[in-house]
């Protein structure tokens, strides 16, 4: 990080923050993130704290297996049906949200911690507890980041 820095909007010195507690949701993925770092202005403008954090972040939330849970498998041409990725039973639709943490360091901050909160389904058949197919995390976490950088007022430059 740079020595001196100055806010993109009004010229302003930035200085390092480091928020409570940020949080952002996209279908079932819901992330929060505590010690979130930024940049900010007197006047409360924010920025990230380096170009490439955004996507230094998203592979550490989006990396496989952040849950520790196995997935179901996703079946069907136009009406998908979610199986259990043990015995091939159908899931039903009842899930129960779980909360997964886990400490993040990128770079020379302060280490952040996220957490994912995430539906699990049991399987009535065999009792296996799992994601309803896999990847479908991956495919939520870009969009949730973007609510959790909302969140914390940040603003997509131009």
């Amino acid at each position: 990080m740079a020595d001196s820095i100055n806010c993109k909007q009004c010229g302003e010195p930035m200085r390092f923050r480091s928020l409570d507690s940020v949080a952002g949701e996209e279908g079932v993925l819901k992330i929060s993130i505590a010690g979130f770092p930024t940049l900010e202005c007197e006047r409360g403008h924010r920025q990230f704290f380096a170009r490439d954090f955004p996507i230094q972040l998203l592979e550490q939330v989006a990396a496989d297996d952040r849950t520790g849970l196995p997935a179901g498998k996703k079946q069907g041409l136009l009406f998908k049906k979610y199986h259990c990725g043990k015995c091939g039973a159908q899931l039903t639709a009842d899930s129960d949200p779980r909360a997964v943490g886990y400490d993040v360091k990128i770079a020379d901050i302060p280490k952040m911690r996220v957490e994912l909160t995430v539906p699990v389904y049991k399987c009535a058949s065999c009792g296996q507890e799992q994601l309803r197919a896999a990847g479908e995390m991956e495919e939520l976490a870009p969009v949730a980041l973007a609510h959790v950088f909302q969140a914390a007022g940040i603003k997509p430059q131009g």
